[in-house]
């Protein structure tokens, strides 16, 4: 993600920090241009990690430029906003007016100078994009170039191994870089002229911008320690701390199989990567281990479930049968083993992925696997999840192997031209937002609402409050409350239409557009299919279930709604999961964590719609 810092350093931008200079590695999300003499007076509302760019202050003949400026500074201060950045004829701190200096250093706001016009910003802003997508392919080249000094084996790795990657880490941080020990001394040193005097002082540092990290897993008391003429920003952290890795397994020196351990680590980054829909970036780092594997249009994903045993032994055995054919990751939140095949051609075929995979699973009897439909290369997180929701046909079929194709998911049968419309209305809000956020925000909602959060930030590798502001930002912007699970379920499907037909101009009659995208027949169709299994039961299921989705899935308020006891209810949830070969997991007042809506969809958004096409109820939010 851009910094303060580094956007200063891009020519384009004309940007130098003119106050505030301790916060150049605040991230910068999104730029806001404003002319001040078109302005309503009133401070844009979401200004959280945008660079406000200002201009013409001086001509308002309005106000003055302190009563001008100031809401909005305290604005930015409030929602801590990347910065400020003043149009201005030359850089320096005197060619903004005091009365502006004084309020952003009282606010603690970072105040920049841009020689760049309004008019020229507004045309940079789209190059901003170009700007993420330019550092992620940098990073991605470092972390290849990283992987590239690594021993391919570690008893061979020589005298020079750490030296070579503190160099790079030198280089690419533009820091000095040492790695000691207490009772070694000096291990590697860059720039080479830093150990001798390191080295009387006790292999000591200290530094306003130094960070020291212990290598990871030697057992030993080896520290990694980098000082910069700046703070680190978050890309370069995360170098330091693969650099620690790599370090740690060379000073450890135990035989391939650390190796392997770095190797298994980088391959979960490149599947987050892929997550992320950097498809880019993730071939670039990829490339340091199997050249070529990810250059393709589209893949399979499996997931195979490993249940309560020791994942290690499936791994092993993928391991060895998928070796430069397929990305394998050990997935950081279940016990799962993930399979991204990028040989889609021969799926079918004896010896294929598909079938190295079922025969392992064959072999160990509490194993099970879900595969995914064909998907983009760009569309990794569609198929995960594709292939994670067949985990529960999976566990019923013989062979325990399911695959997404073999049954017609609710958004597959709709009208595609009547969806369009319906879900480019509904999600209008979102989808209008500028291009990398929309992205962002997009597929951020779509995992937040399969799985839970916390899941969703590992599968991702960024923070779990970062997932959950995304969230409810996007709910925000729509409109509708979070905690109702049927908003949940709309918004949900909204996304997967967006996702599969892509989306249309705002309807002029949203209500009409869902009313007959639900009622065509081929829906019905769906519905009576779906919901067949639970009107064979001898207990009225669909009854239990409709008043459930109706009470918010709190089964006290269903018990109490159909008077029966909760238990009962409770039963009739059990026994509906393997008839519809759905997961129906219990609302919020079962959890234990009031407010805490993280209930996954992927048993109830079909169920839901499935019931209200069949008997209109529940009753659906359209808009």
């Amino acid at each position: 993600m851009p910094t303060l810092n580094s956007l200063c350093e891009e020519p384009d931008f004309c940007l130098r920090l003119a106050l505030g200079g301790t916060t150049a590695d605040r991230v910068v999300d999104s730029v806001r241009a404003l002319s001040m003499t078109a302005s309503t007076g009133s401070p844009p509302e979401d200004v959280r990690d945008a660079l406000v760019v200002i201009g013409d202050f001086w001509d308002s003949g309005r106000k003055s430029v302190r009563e001008e400026v100031e809401p909005l500074l305290r604005q930015l201060s409030r929602q801590r906003a990347a910065g400020l950045a003043v149009v201005v004829p030359r850089h320096g701190a005197e060619a903004v007016p005091v009365t502006i200096r004084s309020s952003a250093a009282r606010l603690d706001v970072p105040l920049l100078t841009t020689t760049k016009t309004l008019r020229d910003w507004h045309e940079l802003i789209p190059r901003l994009r170009e700007f993420r997508y330019r550092q992620a392919e940098w990073h991605a080249d470092q972390l290849t170039a990283l992987l590239n000094r690594l021993p391919d084996r570690l008893w061979e790795a020589d005298a020079g191994a750490m030296q070579r990657i503190a160099d790079w880490l030198a280089a690419a941080v533009e820091a000095d870089v040492l790695v000691s020990d207490p009772s070694r001394g000096v291990l590697a040193a860059a720039p080479g002229t830093l150990a001798p005097p390191l080295v009387r002082q006790g292999a000591q540092l200290v530094h306003p911008h130094q960070e020291s990290v212990p290598l990871s897993a030697t057992g030993s008391a080896a520290v990694l320690s980098v000082t910069s003429r700046r703070p680190l920003d978050d890309v370069r952290t995360d170098l330091l701390r693969h650099a620690a890795k790599a370090l740690g397994l060379i000073d450890q020196a135990q035989l391939q199989d650390q190796v392997m351990e770095a190797r298994r680590e980088v391959q979960l980054s490149v599947f987050q990567l892929l997550m992320v829909g950097e498809e880019v970036a993730a071939q670039r780092v990829m490339a340091g281990l199997a050249p070529g594997l990810l250059a393709t249009e589209s893949v399979h994903v499996y997931v195979i479930d490993c249940g309560r045993e020791d994942r290690e032994v499936a791994a092993l055995q993928a391991e060895d049968a998928l070796t430069g054919r397929a990305l394998l990751a050990r997935c950081p939140v279940f016990n799962h083993l993930i399979v991204v095949d990028p040989l889609p051609a021969v799926a079918d075929a004896p010896g294929s992925v598909r079938d190295a995979l079922g025969r392992i699973v064959a072999e160990l009897p509490r194993h099970h696997m879900g595969g995914s439909r064909l998907n983009a290369l760009s569309s990794v997180a569609d198929a995960y999840t594709q292939a994670a929701n067949t985990l529960v046909t999976a566990r019923q079929v013989p062979g325990r192997v399911a695959l997404a194709e073999e049954r017609t998911d609710f958004v597959d049968v709709l009208p595609p031209d009547t969806a369009r419309r319906w879900a480019g209305t509904l999600l209008r809000p979102v989808l209008t937002l500028p291009t990398g956020q929309r992205e962002q925000l997009v597929r951020t909602l779509e995992l937040g609402l399969w799985a839970q959060h916390t899941a969703v930030s590992r599968l991702l590798g960024v923070h779990r409050n970062t997932v959950t502001h995304r969230v409810n930002k996007g709910f925000d912007l729509l409109g509708l409350d979070r905690g109702q699970v049927l908003n949940r379920v709309v918004v949900s499907t909204a996304l997967q239409v967006v996702v599969k037909y892509g989306h249309d101009a705002r309807s002029a009659d949203p209500a009409a557009d869902f009313s007959a995208m639900v009622s065509a027949p081929e829906v019905r169709a769906w519905a009576d299919s779906f919901l067949q299994p639970l009107r064979t039961d001898r207990r009225d299921l669909l009854r239990t279930l409709c008043v459930w989705l109706e009470n918010d899935t709190h089964t006290q308020r269903t018990a109490a709604a159909l008077d029966l006891a909760p238990v009962t209810v409770r039963s009739h949830l059990r026994a509906a999961t393997p008839l519809i070969q759905r997961d129906l997991l219990v609302g919020p007042d079962e959890t234990g964590v009031p407010g805490e809506h993280e209930q996954v969809l992927s048993g109830v958004r079909p169920l839901a719609f499935a019931l209200h096409a069949s008997t209109g109820r529940p009753s659906l939010p359209v808009a």
